[in-house]
């Protein structure tokens, strides 16, 4: 929450009040509009235009990039940790000590063979779009194992929680959390 205040405050505020901001021009033709009725206040939207990206050659000259631009150093730095330690904080540490071979091993060799095995079957996708003519654009290897890499990282946060509600086993528990954590710190080395 103080993040959210600090990243919407700490940005100073345009002045662009009733004013097109540069980068966006306005549209010929019908305009799209949303309105929004929340507890009795009526909040319209209006689209401007479409970014051109010829027009913008850095994302921190223009003001409407910048602030819809979400910066992964935030993610990391600042919200990733504390996530990171509470986990840690409430995990039982004697289960997930004694079990720490078998979450090791699920982890590391069960999302690099997760990445290795989707990143193939979506370069065959991909190989096969474009001898069927779908797609024209370049499409890599290694593109294909960046994304086999971000859908590796499994979250089984339902899971959990239920588990958590049933009382199960503290084994079981600390198997499923321990992989889940360290399958997460794998896909993100893998993925950069």
């Amino acid at each position: 929450l103080l993040v959210g205040v600090i990243l919407r405050y700490g940005i100073p505020a345009t002045s662009y009040h009733n004013k097109t901001p540069p980068s966006c021009l306005l549209k010929e033709g019908p305009v799209s509009t949303l309105l929004l009725n929340v507890s009795g206040k009526f909040f319209e939207y209006t689209l401007k235009g479409e970014i051109n990206s010829r027009e913008i050659h850095n994302v921190e000259q223009n003001d409407m990039l910048r602030k819809v631009t979400f910066d992964p150093e935030v993610f990391f730095n600042i919200l990733l940790p504390p996530i990171i330690f509470h986990a840690g904080y409430s995990l039982k540490k004697r289960h997930f000590f004694r079990n720490l071979g078998s979450i090791i091993t699920y982890a590391f060799l069960g999302t690099a063979i997760s990445c290795f095995v989707i990143g193939n079957l979506m370069y065959g996708v991909v190989k096969l779009m474009q001898v069927v003519g779908q797609l024209t654009d370049k499409f890599y290897y290694t593109d294909c194992l960046f994304f086999g890499a971000i859908i590796s990282a499994t979250d089984p946060v339902t899971v959990l929680a239920i588990f958590n509600e049933l009382h199960a086993d503290g084994d079981l528990y600390a198997l499923l959390f321990g992989e889940s954590v360290m399958n997460d710190a794998v896909a993100i080395v893998l993925s950069s």
